[in-house]
């Protein structure tokens, strides 16, 4: 196993030409057989820090989704702090957020009209799916 997860080199191939090798330092090799494994090794702690604020969560591969029922007012501020923990927890272990990626999607009647942020900042802005 140290073999593996040590001393690693990366190259990307287009076609026939081969780029100069690079050190890998993080991520998983892909194609491998404990690959995805490993991953899932990385990524379980997420979703014990996330029990701790009572949300259910689904993660496949490098996705996370959340689902948070927003009552009243103060789960509105229960769920940017889940947001805030997803984005310390990441930044911890040097995972970066696809924020074009995230999106919030409400459903039934909502008259929640709030803003919700990752990383606190405004082009950070979570998209709300219609």
């Amino acid at each position: 196993m140290e073999n593996f997860f040590t001393e690693r080199s990366h190259q990307t191939r287009v076609n026939a030409s081969l780029s100069d090798a690079s050190a890998l330092y993080s991520g998983v090799v892909q194609c491998s057989g404990i690959g995805p494994v490993a991953f899932l090794i990385y990524v379980d702690d997420l979703a014990e820090v996330l029990l701790q604020y009572g949300v259910r969560v689904k993660i496949f591969a490098d996705d996370v989704k959340v689902y948070v029922e927003i009552s009243h007012d103060s789960t509105v501020n229960e769920f940017q702090t889940v947001l805030d923990a997803i984005y310390a927890w990441a930044t911890e272990w040097q995972l970066q957020v696809s924020l074009e990626k995230c999106a919030i999607l409400k459903i039934g009647y909502v008259s929640d009209n709030n803003d919700y942020y990752i990383k606190k900042c405004a082009t950070a802005k979570c998209h709300v799916l219609p």
